[in-house]
């Protein structure tokens, strides 16, 4: 069987499902397309499915019939993992995707686990269930681990630019994770446990949200003594060694850094190990919108006299710009703490026609003078910052979008 889907891998034969088809699975689905796989993925809703059909990329289709994957050779679980209101790990997507894929499990194929979880949950969580189909790993059917590294909205890094780590139950499985992946992106590197691979991409996403909400943090202290932090980090930045430029924002959003580390903490606390520097972040980063909010407010009500209900427009509302993502984003956090202080709050994002009951507010001179202040909180390319700067109403440019100047209608933090 491990000769016979290493042929087809090298012939490129190999049939590729994917469950889930969100950023990741689709991002992968594209990738082996173009390497000359067939690829079919699959989606619980109709629209994301819908929309990879339309897109009528040769050997990439989509269904929302699980079934479908039996038919594949190799099957990448691309699920989300996020966390509860209590930031404890929410399992029950990749739990309920692993039990319907134990029951298609066939012989022969490759099962390649993408979505990031806390070390060991690859053979805690998922081999059990996979193995009450009655098939053996790395006899009967092959299981790998290789974390996603999908930056969406990345010019610079596709999918296929991106070295894969890869590894496996055993040798057979890597080389087969190994294989693949090497003919579908620039790289890929082994290492000796699934463990190792499940920890690097926690420690990738802990390395980020540790470093962000440091200078987030910084920012308190050089806002107190006049200094800009984007040019104290734009300065260290010019040491050519030992040292990564991070900058303060609104508060880190998305699917993976802001989730990311609970599930290396848990599973730390469950061992009788404390990760303090981890708690400490996601406190600075939980905080950090309330931070942006707080300031909003003080912006409107020094300028403000007349007792009405402040109106603020947030221009952006995504947790990164160019993309259409609103998972974890700090915007709406923003949001949420101003509408409880009585603020009427409004948005901009082309990327985001309806959300909350509102829709996304065109911009125009009248339009923007009709608010109290303007919050930049995701910078999308496409805004037109030089209307918003000349409307001439406050704005609280949270992604120093005006690189520190701007004039003194225009606030950072």
């Amino acid at each position: 069987m491990y000769n016979s889907l290493l042929d087809k891998i090298d012939r490129k034969k190999a049939k590729i499902g994917l469950i889930g088809i969100g950023y990741v699975g689709r991002a992968i689905g594209e990738g082996a397309a173009r390497a000359g796989y067939t690829v079919i993925g699959f989606g619980r809703r109709n629209e994301p499915v819908e929309h990879i059909n339309s897109k009528h990329i040769k050997e990439f289709t989509a269904t929302t019939h699980f079934e479908d994957l039996a038919a594949c050779d190799i099957i990448c679980s691309c699920v989300p993992t996020p966390v509860n209101e209590d930031k404890t790990p929410d399992l029950e997507p990749l739990i309920s995707s692993t039990k319907r894929l134990a029951n298609i499990l066939k012989k022969g194929q490759l099962i390649v686990i993408e979505s990031s979880i806390a070390p060991g949950m690859t053979r805690s969580v998922v081999l059990p269930i996979l193995n009450e189909s009655g098939l053996v790993p790395e006899e009967d059917y092959f299981l790998a681990y290789s974390p996603e590294r999908i930056d969406p909205g990345n010019p610079q890094f596709s999918f296929s630019d991106i070295p894969k780590v890869v590894s496996g139950y055993g040798e057979q499985s890597c080389q087969l994770a190994y294989e693949w992946y090497s003919r579908i992106v620039v790289s890929a590197h082994k290492v000796s446990s699934m463990e190792a691979a499940e920890f690097s991409k926690i420690l990738e996403n802990t390395f980020r949200l540790i470093n962000i909400s440091l200078v987030n943090e910084l920012q308190i202290y050089a806002e107190a003594i006049g200094v800009n932090m984007w040019e104290v980090v734009q300065a260290a930045s010019t040491k050519p060694f030992a040292f990564m430029p991070h900058y303060p924002g609104p508060g880190i959003g998305g699917h993976c850094i802001p989730v990311d580390p609970h599930y290396l903490r848990q599973d730390a606390e469950q061992r009788g190990i404390k990760l303090s520097m981890i708690e400490a972040a996601s406190n600075v980063n939980d905080n950090q919108p309330k931070t942006v909010a707080k300031k909003s407010l003080s912006i409107v009500n020094s300028k403000k006299h007349n007792g009405t209900q402040p109106r603020i427009l947030l221009i952006g509302i995504t947790y990164k710009p160019d993309v259409d993502d609103l998972r974890e984003s700090p915007a709406l956090r923003i949001w949420n703490y101003l509408t409880k202080q009585n603020a009427i709050v409004d948005y901009h994002d082309s990327h985001i026609s309806e959300y909350n009951g509102k829709k996304s507010i065109p911009l125009s001179h009248e339009v923007i003078k009709s608010y109290d202040l303007a919050v930049i909180v995701s910078n999308h390319s496409n805004i037109d910052y030089s209307l918003l700067h000349e409307a001439g109403i406050p704005i609280l440019d949270t992604r120093n979008v005006y690189n520190g100047s701007g004039g003194i209608h225009v606030y950072h933090l």
